[in-house]
C-alpha cells in the first residue's frame, strides 16, 4: 500500500481542501484496515483505539503515545512528526497540511474501530504550541 507523501498531497490538493479531507480519511481508513489486519488488533474499545493509533505511530516513526484518559484518548506528540519534517523541509503550509491531511487521516485510521469518535486538536505545534495534543472522544449526538 503506498500513500503520496505530505508534499506531493499539497500539490494534489492545494486548492481544494474540503477533498483533501476526505481523501486523507479514506487514506486513513486503509491504513487502519491493513493496521488491524497486519497486527491482529481486535475490539472497539478506547484501549483498542489507542493500540491502534500507537501502532500506526511507529509505523510512521512518530510518537506511540496514546494513552486512554477517562472517556477519551489523548495523543501527544512532542517529538518527530513527518508533516512537520516535509512543511519545514519543503516549504509547504504547516497548517494546511495538518488540517487538510494528517488530522483526517488520523480520524480515518480511528473511524475503522469507532466511527462513533471525533478528533478535537486543542494544541498543534503548527500553531506555535510546545506540542500536539490529538483527543479523540465519542461523540456526544
Amino acid at each position: 500500500m503506498s500513500f503520496p507523501s505530505p508534499s506531493e498531497f499539497y500539490k494534489q490538493f492545494r486548492d481544494a481542501p474540503e477533498v483533501a479531507k476526505r481523501t486523507a480519511f479514506g487514506m486513513g481508513q486503509k491504513f487502519g484496515e491493513a493496521l488491524l489486519q497486519r497486527c491482529g488488533i481486535e475490539g472497539e474499545g478506547l484501549e483498542v483505539v489507542a493500540e491502534l493509533l500507537n501502532e500506526a505511530m511507529r509505523t510512521v516513526r512518530g510518537e506511540p503515545s496514546a494513552r486512554v484518559e477517562g472517556d477519551r484518548v489523548i495523543l501527544r506528540n512532542q517529538g518527530f512528526c513527518g508533516v512537520m519534517r516535509s512543511a519545514l523541509t519543503l516549504n509547504v503550509p504547516w497548517e494546511w497540511l495538518d488540517v487538510n491531511f494528517a488530522w483526517p487521516w488520523l480520524e480515518g485510521i480511528v473511524s475503522t474501530i469507532r466511527p462513533d469518535i471525533e478528533i478535537r486538536i486543542p494544541s498543534a505545534r503548527c500553531r506555535g504550541d510546545e506540542a500536539c495534543i490529538h483527543v479523540f472522544e465519542v461523540e456526544r449526538g
